[in-house]
């Protein structure tokens, strides 16, 4: 990867943004972060603040304490140990000192704390549950939140409403309409599950519950493993005395006893053995095994695909998989071809159709008909953004950047002392002392 680079490149990057070939920021910052939503967090002798993409300070420099990236519209901010909440025209929606802590909005609703009791707010800075009355909480997920108050757990809803009054040990996030629950200690309280309507769909009865996954929840009771459906059915009867059973992944789930790991599908059955020291999930219908030190490939038959002759492998991902062998890596495809040979000591994914690969500390790209469009050369490179990729030659005291395009031609001259990928058009170089925003072209816009 190229070196990070210093506020004034990510200000050329970001402050710099072009519609009528002006720069609206001037190089007043020490530091500038990325926009988003519109915003870029600044830095002026470790003060902060947020300007607009005109460079307009909508939260002065210096303002707070401490402030956080706008998401969602909102972002926190710190003054004096306190916290609050400001929208994008620098408006403090909520009062900064009037809580202890807060987290970021998730659905439209915040968690905040004050004196170690929590509560929650909507972006209007309202308390939909007041703060104090519970003692913690959990974000909203699928429009419900755990609350907990007096060790007893439940859950609210948007409105601050308690659909499931705390009178739970334990509570589950809810997963595709259910949420498990728990009636006793840890060890040996009794589980079931719920629904957003708070009626005991499941009533506690088993010793393990996990959560539901494609319509099934893995349940235990008395060292038996098994799947219900939502309707609380033991489609899968619990006979199994698996160590381990995880989540189904594409009609399969792992399961391992004794230390050997193999597959169950839907009906229980057990469709690959339990042979293999690991597995993982199946994405793609492949799922990766390994055994003795050595990986490979197997689909929903079981059947290995992918001999295990390989020390590493990733998952599948648009049918491509990255594997290495003594150090050296490549890339096969589902019917375990090696399209990219075992011969690079990098390997990284496609990125605008070319793949970055490194070999002897040189870098270069091959493109997806396993062609070396540009070889190992570089002394770094980055991967593409609009069309073009920064690329150094030489150590770092004496190094120059400059770009190519995806036929390996160097567009623009490595003559920088600094330089990072294009963004919108644009790019930050740095030269000598001077820093400079210039085109696709190479040509100069503005000197920072």
């Amino acid at each position: 990867m190229l070196k990070k680079i210093s506020v004034l490149l990510i200000l050329a990057m970001i402050v710099g943004i072009f519609q009528t070939g002006e720069v609206f920021a001037e190089a007043k910052y020490d530091e500038v972060g990325s926009f988003s939503e519109g915003l870029a967090l600044v830095e002026k002798d470790h003060k902060c603040g947020f300007i607009n993409k005109k460079g307009e300070e909508v939260v002065k420099v210096g303002k707070y304490d401490l402030v956080v990236a706008f998401i969602g519209g909102m972002a926190c901010v710190e003054k004096d140990g306190k916290w609050g909440f400001i929208n994008k025209k620098g408006e403090e929606v909520v009062k900064v000192g009037k809580y202890d802590k807060v987290e970021y909005f998730h659905e439209g609703m915040a968690c905040v704390e004050k004196d170690g009791k929590c509560g929650f707010i909507n972006k209007k800075g309202e308390e939909i549950a007041k703060v104090g009355k519970y003692d913690d909480v959990s974000d909203f997920s699928k429009g419900m939140a755990r609350v907990e108050k007096g060790g007893k757990w439940g859950f609210i809803n948007k409105k601050g409403e308690e659909v499931v009054k705390p009178e739970y040990d334990g509570v589950g996030d809810f997963s595709e309409g259910l949420a498990s629950v728990r009636i006793g200690d840890w060890k040996t309280g009794k589980r079931g599950f719920i629904n957003k309507k708070g009626e005991e769909v499941v009533k506690p009865k088993y010793d393990g519950v996990e959560h539901f996954s494609e319509g099934l929840a893995l349940v235990e009771k008395d060292g038996k493993w098994g799947f219900i459906n939502k309707k609380g059915e033991e489609v899968v009867k619990l006979k199994y005395d698996y160590d381990k059973v995880e989540y189904f992944h594409e009609g399969m789930a792992c399961v391992e006893k004794d230390g050997k790991w193999g597959f169950i599908n839907k009906k229980g059955e057990e469709v690959v053995k339990l042979k293999y020291d690991k597995v993982g999930y199946f994405n793609e219908g492949m799922a990766f095994v390994g055994k003795d030190g050595k990986w490979g490939f197997i689909n929903k038959k079981g059947e290995e695909v992918v001999k295990l002759n390989y020390d590493k492998v990733t998952y599948f991902s648009e049918g491509l998989a990255e594997v290495d062998k003594d150090g050296k890596r490549g890339i096969i495809i589902k019917k375990g071809k090696e399209v990219v040979k075992l011969k690079y000591d990098k390997v990284v994914g496609f990125n605008e159709g070319l793949v970055l690969v490194g070999k002897d500390g040189k870098y270069g790209y091959i493109n997806k008909k396993w062609k070396e469009v540009v070889k190992p050369k570089y002394d770094e490179a980055s991967g593409f953004s609009e069309g073009l990729a920064c690329v150094r030659i030489g150590h770092w005291e004496t190094s120059k950047y400059g770009y190519i395009n995806k036929k390996g031609k160097e567009v623009i001259k490595l003559k920088y002392d600094d330089a990072s990928s294009f963004s919108e058009g644009i790019a930050p170089v740095r030269e000598g002392d001077n820093w400079y925003i210039i085109d696709k072209k190479g040509k100069v816009i503005r000197k920072i």
